[in-house]
């Protein structure tokens, strides 16, 4: 299931957690797959063979390039939950829309009060996408607008340097995959 409702703190780490027992299941499969004498079979299959899984949930097969893709962005969004709970506990339960469901990445129980966009990347300026985020965040009537990212070489917390569009909050769950 894409779409998750979180009401808790508790909620959210046990998110984060799923991920990563799928990440470990996925580690698993690719050190088995391994074959030293043919490097390019074993990134053959990591590509184009479902030797990963779903990061929601570990008995679903999928593309390990996919999985990659998605790991690190359900880990911002679960993370990014975290710090809505902080600050604006009587916002929740929030609804996390993981993968290509229309609306806001997470959006408040208390429709038109909040509108977060989530993204995992390189950098912020990856095809644009802290920008789009900026963008599709403020086009939103909601009372209190975020830009949540994952990005190497950014200590979770607020970022006002990258705040470019006035009454959209950006900040960075952390770099790490750990807390």
């Amino acid at each position: 299931m894409k779409q998750r409702s979180i009401a808790t703190v508790e909620e959210a780490i046990a998110l984060e957690h799923a991920v990563a027992s799928s990440a470990e299941r996925a580690l698993a499969q690719v050190i088995e797959l391994h074959d030293p004498a043919d490097a390019l079979r074993t990134l053959w299959e990591m590509k184009f063979r479902p030797i990963g899984c779903n990061p929601l949930n570990s008995e679903t097969p999928l593309n390990l390039i996919e999985q990659l893709n998605q790991t690190f962005t359900y880990i911002a969004s679960a993370r990014a939950v975290v710090t809505l709970f902080e600050l604006h506990p009587h916002l929740a339960p929030f609804t996390l829309n993981l993968g290509n469901i229309g609306g806001s990445d997470i959006e408040s129980g208390l429709a038109g009060e909040l509108a977060c966009e989530v993204f995992a990347a390189v950098s912020t300026s990856n095809n644009q996408k802290l920008n789009k985020d900026l963008a599709k965040v403020a086009a939103t009537g909601a009372e209190h607008k975020y830009v949540f990212f994952m990005c190497p070489g950014f200590n979770a917390g607020r970022q006002p340097k990258l705040e470019r569009v006035p009454g959209v909050q950006v900040w960075a769950v952390g770099e790490r995959h750990e807390r």
